[in-house]
């Protein structure tokens, strides 16, 4: 079995008020269409822009729920979704919160400026199944990332079937924290895919201090996986790169 998967931060420009992609929706299409991927991991997928999505990638099916439980003034601009997004068989789908309350959306963790969540899909693919975890974490707060980790630990937790873990840990590798969790993954019987260039392309303001991610963007995939391929895309549709892999198991 192969399995094609991008990782893919496609940036909420709440500046630009580019909440549906517009161009950059049907830029993503383009490279969907040629690159025929089995498992597309978003974050920062706005409602609008998955709408548009849809209409582009009809072949593709779409799970997870917006981070924000209810619509608020802040929920057009800040409202996101980290779809798992697929053309595989999808078993179950739920998307958690990182919080005290894993079932809770809208709830935020300590130190959290907004709600942060997990997309959780079980798929098959030729009678193999798996499950594909999707997060976001904060963006601000290193001491907020370790209390969000503990949560999606509290949700891997949950899951019977062998995992494939994507998303923007706001993380770089050297991190204690994340060195940690690269820990606890091994035992669950998951490895990092090494990702040997900067994913992230900082924004050029001197008062974003916090964004000093080098490669934020990770992926974990069971130990009995073998990595075919790894490929760092620059583009021009978001503040990060594309992260795309092919894995194969026999």
């Amino acid at each position: 079995m192969e399995l094609k998967i991008i990782n893919f931060n496609i940036q909420n420009k709440v500046k630009n008020k580019n909440y549906d992609g517009n161009e950059n929706a049907q830029a993503f299409t383009d490279f969907v269409n040629k690159q025929n991927p089995d498992i597309i991991c978003m974050q920062e997928l706005t409602d609008a822009y998955e709408k548009n999505l849809k209409n582009l990638i009809p072949n593709y099916q779409f799970t997870g729920e917006n981070r924000f439980n209810q619509k608020s003034i802040w929920y057009s601009h800040f409202g996101e979704k980290n779809s798992i997004i697929t053309t595989l068989h999808i078993i179950k789908t739920k998307t958690y919160s990182l919080s005290k309350n894993l079932n809770k959306l809208g709830k935020r963790s300590l130190l959290s400026i907004f709600p942060r969540i997990a997309t959780v899909t079980t798929l098959t693919k030729e009678n193999q199944t798996f499950t594909v975890i999707n997060s976001h974490l904060d963006h601000l707060s290193n001491y907020a990332r370790k209390i969000q980790l503990v949560y999606l630990k509290q949700i891997i937790e949950l899951n019977n079937y062998p995992i494939i873990l994507t998303g923007d840990f706001n993380l770089n590798t050297e991190n204690k924290t994340f060195q940690d969790f690269i820990k606890y993954m091994q035992t669950k019987n998951c490895k990092l895919v090494p990702v040997k260039e900067n994913t992230f392309k900082p924004p050029v303001n001197p008062f974003k201090i916090s964004y000093n991610f080098k490669t934020p963007d990770h992926i974990f995939i069971p130990l009995d996986f073998n990595i075919e391929s790894v490929d760092v895309i620059d583009n021009n549709i978001s503040d990060h790169k594309l992260v795309k892999i092919k894995i194969s198991k026999k």
